[in-house]
């Protein structure tokens, strides 16, 4: 049977959307930043987003065969497309550039644009950052002056793969590495448990005096198959350090612990 576990779901408290500046001549790969860190000056801000957030939209082209008396014996998938969109909803150098045009003082003939994205979602202190292995094509549809809402510029984001198809690059994959933190359960704790988050998967339930092997085991249970080995030492209660080999963003997001505290997790330099 499977075990469901509401802290895999994810509700997000906000997001961001940039733009790679088209003066920007250098490599992409220079200006990802890491997660936590600010994304440099090469990073054009789209503003204020709409509540409704970024939309991904995968598409497939499907073609069925059909046998004498056998209807759809076959089928295929190809030409497969995705698509991001979100709404802006502040006036400045990114959206004007989208939906105005390239000309300043002027509202053009829409063309389209292309520019690498980069887009930032957070959910507590945990982050998700992708960034398009390629430049997206940008466009905008009907956007609205009046007295009865905001003005909206709803933009879309065709994307385009790379020679493995690949189309968003997660940013703990683009740097990936060793990374190592340490996990403290407050002094004086007697009773409870807490819950570990690497990456976007949680794992609940780890006793305030686990074993290292105990915590181990847990940060196990929520890697891909594919994970190198994590090594996890210290004493029954921690603190514990935590190794990682492929990288990665290590936080506890609950507690539940007598007396009442939060499990600190902290990045080794």
């Amino acid at each position: 049977m499977a075990v469901i576990n509401p802290d895999n779901a994810s509700v997000f408290d906000e997001g961001e959307v940039y733009l790679l500046d088209w003066n920007y001549t250098g490599s992409v790969e220079d200006v990802i930043p890491a997660p936590g860190e600010v994304p440099g000056p090469e990073w054009l801000d789209a503003g204020l987003l709409g509540t409704e957030g970024v939309t991904y939209t995968p598409g497939l082209e499907k073609t069925f065969y059909d046998g004498w008396g056998h209807p759809r014996f076959k089928g295929k998938t190809s030409k497969g497309t995705m698509e991001l969109s979100f709404n802006a909803l502040e006036q400045n150098t990114v959206t004007k550039r989208i939906a105005y045009g390239k000309h300043d003082g002027y509202v053009s003939l829409p063309k389209g644009f292309k520019a690498h994205l980069l887009i930032i979602t957070r959910e507590d202190d945990v982050e998700e950052i992708e960034v398009t292995t390629r430049p997206a094509l940008l466009t905008t549809g009907a956007w609205t002056k009046s007295e009865s809402g905001v003005r909206t510029f709803p933009i879309t984001a065709d994307l385009f793969g790379d020679s493995e198809g690949r189309v968003l690059r997660k940013v703990d994959e683009a740097t990936a590495g060793p990374a190592s933190y340490v996990v403290t359960v407050p002094s004086g704790t007697t009773a409870g448990s807490f819950a570990l988050r690497l990456n976007d998967q949680t794992v609940v339930g780890i006793s305030y005096n686990a074993a290292s092997t105990a915590v181990k085991g847990a940060i196990e249970s929520i890697l891909p198959p594919d994970a190198g080995t994590i090594t996890v030492t210290g004493p029954n209660g921690g603190p514990w350090t935590v190794e990682l080999p492929d990288g990665g963003a290590l936080s506890s997001p609950t507690a539940s612990l007598t007396p009442t505290g939060q499990v600190a997790v902290t990045p080794v330099p």
